[in-house]
């Protein structure tokens, strides 16, 4: 039962803050931080700049028990309309920036908190080849290693050389060959007391007139087979781990599809005509909206084909019908 933070609770909170020189908001929408926008308005934003900032708030929450979530890049999150039961923590400052620590060898540190689109584009002009696909991946650093994303034949998890992390209060590196993960999932996804920092990754040079063509080749992909200036949080559904009678993997908008919910819409919320494993925003979606679409969906394909299908879109927050 969602139980809102006690006004006492926040300027306490506010006061340790200050004290310890870590940056805060009140009273932010939070639809303005993710792809969908939609969400309520959270009564505060922590934002750590820095490793020693981030565990010390971690820290002020654990001593003074203040219920929070990590806010990333915000692009497969459905975001509560009432997110005003905890506090919202969200890295910035160096957390944004990345480093080329060897130029020779391709090596990079890289913060959790920086978006990567941008970053790998930045980082594939200069000359460096093999992550063009991440640059068509939206969101942040932090949350494609979590979910080890990847697209295209590739995975963030092909280049990576260290992660660093906190975990109960102190810092860890791990190399790769430390760290477990697999196709779309690490440990940090498992099991989530762990918060990324910074990564460290090996890129090797290429030729640039190469990499501008792969560059282009993989946006225009991307651009073909999603819903196009529509607001959104990506495939809302995995594809289940099956085939059909072609003997072809399924795919989960072609059962959504098969059940006839294509344009569905509750609200300002719709399932895509154009690709309907995607639901958009058409202006002032709740987060109910979705969620009852969401239901829908679930209760259809089941009903038709016996699937249950699997949500690729995480909740932040608590949402009900």
């Amino acid at each position: 039962m969602r139980k809102p933070l006690l006004e006492t609770q926040i300027r306490d909170l506010i006061c340790n803050l200050k004290i310890n020189q870590i940056p805060y908001r009140e009273f932010v929408s939070l639809a303005s931080l993710c792809s969908f926008r939609i969400g309520g308005i959270s009564p505060l934003i922590v934002e750590p700049e820095n490793v020693e900032q981030l565990n010390l708030a971690l820290q002020i929450f654990e001593k003074k028990s203040i219920p929070f979530k990590v806010l990333g890049g915000g692009t497969n999150l459905l975001i509560s309309d009432f997110p005003d039961d905890f506090v919202t923590l969200r890295l910035s400052g160096e957390f944004k920036e990345y480093q080329v620590l060897d130029a020779h060898r391709g090596i990079f540190r890289i913060g959790a908190a920086a978006s990567t689109t941008p970053t790998f584009r930045k980082i594939s002009l200069s000359g460096y080849t093999g992550t063009e696909f991440l640059s068509t991946i939206p969101g942040w650093v932090g949350g494609a290693v979590i979910q080890n994303a990847g697209c295209y034949g590739g995975e963030i998890f092909d280049f990576i050389e260290k992660v660093e992390f906190i975990k109960n209060n102190v810092v860890y590196t791990l190399s790769k060959s430390q760290v477990q993960y697999g196709y779309r999932t690490t440990q940090f996804l498992q099991s989530k007391d762990s918060y990324i920092t910074f990564i460290e990754m090996q890129i090797p040079q290429g030729n640039l007139e190469e990499i501008e063509l792969s560059l282009k080749e993989k946006r225009e992909r991307r651009n073909a087979s999603q819903p196009q200036n529509k607001k959104s949080a990506g495939s809302v559904f995995r594809n289940p781990a099956l085939k059909d009678e072609k003997g072809e993997p399924l795919k989960a908008w072609k059962l959504i599809d098969q059940v006839g919910l294509r344009g569905l819409q509750k609200g300002d919320a719709q399932i895509s005509p154009e690709h309907c494993n995607f639901i958009v925003n058409l202006g002032h979606a709740k987060a109910q909206d979705v969620y009852y679409l969401i239901l829908k969906i679930q209760e259809e394909v089941e009903k038709k084909f016996g699937i249950v299908l699997e949500r690729e879109v995480e909740f932040f927050g608590e949402i009900s019908l």
